[in-house]
């Protein structure tokens, strides 16, 4: 391995276990408080806190213009960061006054006026928001995930902590609405503690236009990025009401928390990895493919894991009362593993300077997304048959997401496709393995269905690695020692 290759992914190593070591602390709070909360809370508190949620994401791509994204790709200048930083706070400050004269529109589309003071209540995470936006883009910037990890956690502590001590008081949704503002504005406090950076009151003309010019490709990226993540609850609240709402939502916590956040905390370090060797012929395309070898080895075992353990899962943690989001969260599982595969691939997109990718693909998803999701909300089969249709509509996606990053890095796309074999025939027999054990702890208390069949998978996709891909463990070992040893 060549040392720039070495030393990039020793660096995305050590920001990824930062990373992960502090959204997941934090993130262990907000699980057990979900818990709690799944029992202080009725289905329609989550389902009206998603409204509120769902609409507040919409505008939250505009909150940072797709400056973080530029600050890290472009060189330091203090006259181009000051800018940055007040263009964040101007854009936090006009998106807080425009969703208080649009949150009626959230009623009105959901069909509930409780929606209405949720959202306005909500908008206040922009200006919030913005205030830390710059000194956590240098932070990844700087490859500095140790000192970014403390605002993380501080974030899913504040939130979970404070959602449970309002549900406990009787405030309803209001308790999780209330709860994420808090986190947010705990963030943006450490935030300043932990970069040393300080904006001066200062504007520079010349560069706003070298950063939206950046952003704006960023910007219409993730808006039809958040519509296609947030077709599904749109419909669904629309179509089915808050109460379906909030169990589609509660399905999606535990998958979401296990898979989606690790990919997205791989994100995170990647792209500026990735910027680092941007020029460097041919580093980039396999740097990518040892991030996504690597990547799939947690993904793929964790999402069919929680496919499997479902039932017991979801009964000795959110009891009965919630028994209905079972056969949900196996699709969700199935689906989370499918976007796992492609989820990063537009670190490289921004790294090679071309954002616009990632609009014209978002483009091209939109016209069949849509119809089909409203289709699957209004059959009978409802909420399983909108996470079965996301299923199917992330294959084929994630298909041409792959073709067209071949492309991209000049990499044969079965070469891209190779990298996951190992995780996926490992967690094929994994799966097998698990659902025998789960048959025969079937008279058993949930308890030991839950360890019995955990434990077994584990050691089940540990073996069948170690026999049939010692190469891939060896070199897994020699990353992380690497890394340890110069943390």
């Amino acid at each position: 391995m060549s040392a720039a290759r070495s030393q990039v992914l020793r660096a995305s190593i050590q920001g990824t276990l930062w990373s992960y070591a502090s959204v997941y602390s934090g993130k262990l709070v907000v699980f057990f408080s979900t818990l709690i909360l799944a029992r202080l809370l009725i289905k329609e508190d989550f389902g009206l806190a998603g409204y509120a949620l769902v609409f507040i994401s919409f505008l939250d791509v505009l909150n940072d213009l797709g400056i973080g994204a530029a600050v890290i790709y472009y060189r330091d200048d203090d006259r181009v960061l000051n800018t940055a930083f007040w263009l964040n706070v101007l854009a936090g400050i006009a998106l807080f006054g425009l969703t208080w004269a649009a949150a009626p529109l959230a009623g009105a589309f959901f069909n509930d006026l409780r929606a209405v003071p949720l959202t306005r209540v909500m908008a206040l995470t922009f200006p919030l928001t913005a205030i830390g936006n710059i000194h956590a883009s240098l932070l990844r910037k700087n490859l500095s995930f140790k000192r970014k990890a403390v605002p993380d956690f501080i974030k899913s502590l504040g939130k979970g902590i404070l959602s449970v001590v309002l549900a406990w008081q009787g405030f309803g949704a209001w308790s999780l609405v209330i709860g994420q503002i808090g986190g947010v504005g705990l963030s943006a406090i450490v935030l300043w503690i932990a970069s040393p950076w300080r904006p001066q009151f200062s504007f520079a003309r010349d560069s706003v236009k070298q950063l939206l010019a950046y952003g704006s490709n960023i910007v219409a990226g993730d808006a039809l990025g958040t519509l296609i993540n947030q077709a599904d609850y749109l419909i669904v609240g629309r179509v089915l009401g808050a109460a379906a709402l909030g169990s589609y939502t509660l399905a999606f916590r535990i998958p979401e928390l296990l898979v989606k956040q690790f990919c997205l905390i791989v994100g995170r370090v990647m792209f500026p990895s990735y910027s680092k060797i941007k020029k460097e012929e041919g580093k980039l395309g396999q740097s990518f493919l040892v991030t996504m070898r690597y990547l799939t080895l947690i993904t793929v075992p964790v999402s069919l894991g929680l496919a499997v353990i479902a039932r017991p899962l979801v009964l000795l943690f959110f009891t009965e009362k919630w028994a209905e989001i079972i056969p949900i969260m196996i699709a969700i599982s199935i689906y989370t593993l499918v976007r796992s595969l492609t989820f990063n691939i537009g670190g490289v997109y921004k790294a090679q300077g071309r954002p616009d990718l990632l609009l014209k693909l978002s483009l091209a998803k939109v016209p069949l997304l849509l119809p089909a999701l409203w289709w699957a909300a209004n059959s009978p089969g409802g909420l399983i048959t909108v996470a079965w249709t996301q299923v199917s509509l992330a294959l084929i996606f994630g298909v041409i997401n792959l073709i067209v990053a071949s492309r991209i890095l000049a990499t044969p796309f079965w070469a891209i496709l190779k990298v996951f074999l190992p995780s996926l025939g490992a967690g094929l027999i994994m799966v097998a393995a698990v659902i025998g054990v789960l048959q025969f702890t079937a008279s058993s208390a949930l308890l030991v269905q839950l360890i019995s069949g955990t434990f077994i998978g584990m050691i089940v996709y540990g073996l069948v690695l170690f026999v049939f891909q010692k190469e891939v463990i060896r070199q897994a070992q020699a990353g992380l020692k690497t890394t340890f040893a110069r943390a």
